[in-house]
């Protein structure tokens, strides 16, 4: 919202960007605001600082989630539509790219008796190998008898090493925002299905999915509907995303639940090529064929 808010550790005040009303927003308000949804689990309002942001700025801003964790948690145990109704509470754990600092929120946060605990400001611009990093980190301080989440991640590759760093939970619009982009999960990786190889392809995208899409369309019809700019290209996409995640999570408890995730990890990150590797594989191959050429 850039210059139509201002942070404080008040709360954060904005205008509308419809009329320019202004508003206020306090950690109590957001609480309450959540409650009154009625969901089966609110979050502490927190401040997620920009990647890039420097060490101060985000201690600042680290202080900050602590304080307004602490009001939450005891707005929420004294509301009729909070606690006492059974309605689950997270904390969230912050401190960007700074070990000390995640050390630091993962133990004052921890210390608060939330029903769950979260890990954010990850996967906002970092490399995989420091979101990996910071998430074994936090996940180690966190109980171990509480469930964690880690917010903002969604991507199949991404799921299977939160699992195998200590997360429970995930959240992600990326399944239905790239299957609008015409991007969908196989087992092998992420492809794109607008691409000429699955013009002439009669069978299913992917024939071990069990999905409405699947289950009653080609993968060439799919690329037709793509082609041609029709609305059901992406619901149908959309489908098949949302299946394929959930089918992989049910794997993944399956393993867990029979002592064998370890070999399901490897099994699974030896052949799925995430969407970076698939895209340097292919400019390695137009390299090469420029050479040739």
């Amino acid at each position: 919202m850039g210059p139509l808010r201002k942070v404080s550790d008040d709360g954060i005040k904005f205008r509308s960007h419809i009329d320019g009303s202004e508003h206020n927003f306090t950690p109590k308000l957001a609480t309450y605001n959540q409650e009154s949804l009625a969901p089966d689990i609110a979050m502490c309002f927190d401040q997620c600082i920009a990647y890039g942001a420097t060490e101060k700025e985000v201690h600042q801003a680290m202080e900050r989630t602590h304080r307004w964790a602490k009001e939450c948690y005891d707005a929420h145990q004294v509301s009729p539509t909070g606690a006492d109704s059974g309605q689950a509470l997270f904390g969230i754990v912050q401190g960007g790219t700074f070990e000390s600092l995640r050390d630091e929120s993962a133990h004052v946060v921890s210390e608060i008796p939330f029903h769950g605990y979260a890990v954010g400001g990850l996967a906002v611009g970092e490399n995989k190998e420091d979101m990996y990093r910071f998430t074994s980190q936090v996940t180690e301080l966190l109980p171990q008898d509480k469930p964690r989440y880690l917010m903002g991640v969604g991507s199949p590759e991404d799921l299977v090493e939160g699992v195998a760093r200590g997360i429970d939970m995930f959240d992600c619009a990326l399944p239905t925002r790239v299957a609008r982009n015409g991007s969908l999960f196989t087992p092998e990786g992420r492809v794109d299905i607008t691409k000429a190889r699955y013009a002439e392809q009669q069978n299913p995208l992917d024939e071990t999915c069990d999905c409405y899409t699947c289950q009653n369309y080609s993968a060439a019809y799919l690329r037709h509907l793509f082609r041609a700019k029709e609305l059901l290209g992406l619901r149908l996409a959309s489908i098949h995303n949302l299946r394929f995640v959930l089918s992989l999570i049910d794997q993944i408890r399956s393993a867990i639940l029979e002592d064998r995730f370890g070999a399901f990890h490897r099994e699974f990150m030896s052949s799925y090529k995430p969407a970076d590797e698939v895209a340097r594989q292919r400019q390695n191959e137009h390299k090469l064929r420029t050479r040739i050429v």
